[in-house]
């Protein structure tokens, strides 16, 4: 970090946590290294979120979201699919385990639970989940996908590789969206 982010040289880095700057140098060399071998592949890159294929997967997402379809939830995913819930520290890994998270988390219990609207953050698509509070859906979450193309063979249209689900209601301004549904 404070030779990549912070731009340090070696040496005083070295300095600081009480190490010589070849120990810094080689420490940073593996640490690349090892970003490197866990860098998605080159084949699985991020759909544009006006693309047909990420538009489409979008509103899958949506619908299996919107009738509680778990199942089919879980078959939009790729097998090493993320899910994360900031500001809480855990991720989640894998499509039965983001499925295990929606069934035993999600305060929605049936279709119509949950209603979301489509759109675009960050660059990415995106979709704002309202949850039901009576005759009412309030805003509940904000996800942002990462939508790769995969290789061929694998899910026609590409896959959600990353969801990033924002806990934080005050988010649905920002986005001018409505305060209910």
């Amino acid at each position: 970090m404070l030779r990549e982010v912070l731009q340090w040289r070696s040496a005083e880095v070295a300095t600081a946590i009480g190490t010589t700057t070849v120990a810094v140098n080689s420490l940073l060399q593996r640490a690349r290294s090892q970003l490197e071998a866990v860098r998605p592949s080159t084949s699985d890159r991020l759909a544009a979120p006006d693309s047909a294929a990420a538009q489409d997967l979008l509103a899958r997402y949506i619908a299996a979201f919107e009738s509680y379809d778990i199942e089919r939830l879980v078959e939009l995913f790729t097998a090493e699919a993320i899910w994360e819930m900031p500001p809480y520290v855990g991720w989640y890994r894998g499509p039965q385990d983001i499925a295990t998270l929606v069934h035993q988390q999600c305060p929605a219990e049936s279709p119509g639970d949950m209603r979301l609207l489509p759109l675009v953050a960050n660059g990415q698509p995106a979709a704002a989940m309202y949850m039901r509070a009576g005759p009412v859906h309030l805003p509940f979450q904000l996800h942002v996908l990462d939508v790769v193309h995969n290789k061929a063979g694998d899910k026609a249209g590409g896959a959600v590789s990353h969801v990033v689900a924002f806990l934080d209601g005050t988010l649905f301004a920002k986005f001018g969206l409505p305060d209910s549904l």
